[in-house]
């Protein structure tokens, strides 16, 4: 059975070790990754003229892992249109795993789907889709598939062990050349500091150093500004900083561009935060670098018709938008329960709200009723933190009660569900404390 994104296999060929002296010369199209928890990461190569395909991780160095014969398409050169039988050439990732029993017989134990066509390849109006890695109940023969790279399925259940979707990059290439490590590291100096000039631009609203980073004008750069004040107003607001950072990057070279694919967090104080996987593809110009496009990862992720940093900064103004609504209904709930008016009460709810057994019209028939046994109800909210969603939201929060006669202390949890442009109250606990 096919193991997705998991990264904790067993050396199989026993190809790489520790111990052993690093590697000097590595394959031209790896420059580097990062892991914000430290464990490796892992990149595929495949070689048409050998009709190979190679494993390696990454944890301070690239070294090699495994190696494995494969098939790729039966036509020389790369992919241009669909059905010429040719295999694209480029860098990929994955974006979608399909198990035997979802596929025909001739796909082996498995597959997984490829990006192709990429930002460079619709650039260069390169056609086509559903190009595969997957497996074979036959044995392979060299360059013998419509265009899909083509595994034997034992093979091809050690790789899967490696891949993770929309992360894992395979590069596909004529030939791979073993350069010393050398030129992979002022490539990844350049790369970093252009990408830090980059989230420093866009950070302090330098319109004009923001621009220079891209070969052609900013797309909707009008757009972008409009988002950012937005931010900056929200800013203001909280009284708290607004700030990008890059996390997991993930650098490779290709030919004519290197992609850098990483986590875009923007953070909106120590609370809102809003995480995309952008891809950016980069072209060298002299010494440093400019932008020749973007895309999330994956590239048809639904992101509406903005530029990706354009939907990231919207995406931050409505999560700010949506944790004070979600803020302001929790202090209504409180504040309504407390002054016993069970219309205002109700309203904080969804018609479909379910607790204890009962619907929201014997919720409120149930909170009636207590409402009558006391001459006051006072409700406390301490330390309330709010995990947010596009369409749930979760509110937790410490919950004081103090009533004539009945006292109680405990940890609430609300979920909330959006409700048009509103958020409303769905499913609701609560556990006692004793202080």
């Amino acid at each position: 059975m096919l193991i997705f994104g998991t990264s904790s296999a067993v050396l199989a060929l026993g190809v790489s070790d520790r111990h052993q002296p690093q590697v000097k010369r590595i394959p031209d199209p790896l420059i580097s990754f990062s892991s914000e928890d430290g464990t490796p990461s892992y990149a595929i190569l495949v070689e048409k003229e050998t009709q190979r395909v190679m494993v390696y991780d990454y944890l301070d160095t690239f070294s090699p892992r495994h190696e494995f014969p494969c098939s790729t398409g039966e036509v020389a050169g790369r992919k241009q249109k669909s059905g010429d039988r040719r295999t694209p050439e480029g860098i990929y990732f994955f974006t979608a795993a399909f198990e035997k029993r979802y596929l025909a017989p001739i796909y082996g134990i498995g597959a997984f789907v490829m990006d192709y066509p990429n930002f460079l390849d619709r650039k260069f109006e390169r056609e086509g889709n559903n190009i595969w890695l997957h497996g074979t109940d036959k044995p392979i023969k060299p360059r013998d598939s419509n265009g899909c790279i083509v595994m034997n399925n034992d093979d091809l259940e050690v790789l899967s062990q490696y891949i993770q979707l929309n992360r894992t990059p395979i590069i596909v290439t004529q030939k791979v050349e073993m350069l010393p490590a050398k030129g992979q590291v002022e490539d990844k100096k350049s790369l970093i500091s252009f990408l830090n000039g980059w989230r420093t631009a866009f950070v302090r609203g330098d319109w004009v150093g923001f621009s220079a980073c891209y070969t052609e004008p900013y797309e909707n750069l009008n757009a972008l500004q409009r988002a950012w004040d937005r931010i900056r107003s929200f800013q203001k607001h909280v009284q708290a900083p607004f700030s990008m950072s890059l996390q997991n990057v993930t650098l490779l070279r290709g030919n004519p561009c290197a992609v850098a694919l990483f986590d875009q967090v923007m953070h909106l104080g120590p609370e809102i935060r809003s995480v995309s996987t952008k891809k950016l593809f980069l072209e060298r110009t002299g010494r440093s670098w400019k932008i020749a496009g973007e895309t999330f990862q994956p590239d048809d992720a639904n992101h509406g018709t903005n530029p990706p940093l354009v939907t990231a900064v919207n995406h931050l103004g409505r999560l700010f938008t949506d944790r004070k609504a979600i803020t302001y209904l929790v202090a209504e709930w409180a504040d309504a329960w407390s002054s016993k008016d069970i219309q205002r009460y109700a309203a904080c709810y969804a018609p479909d709200f379910q607790a204890k057994g009962m619907d929201l019209r014997g919720w409120l028939r149930y909170k009636q009723s207590l409402n009558s046994l006391y001459d006051s109800i006072q409700v406390h909210i301490e330390g309330l933190s709010i995990e947010q969603g596009p369409e749930r939201s979760t509110a937790k929060f410490l919950q004081r009660y103090d009533s004539t006669g009945h006292q109680a202390v405990g940890t609430k949890r609300l979920v909330l569900k959006r409700i048009g442009e509103a958020w409303r109250i769905y499913r609701e606990t609560w556990h006692s404390i004793r202080e």
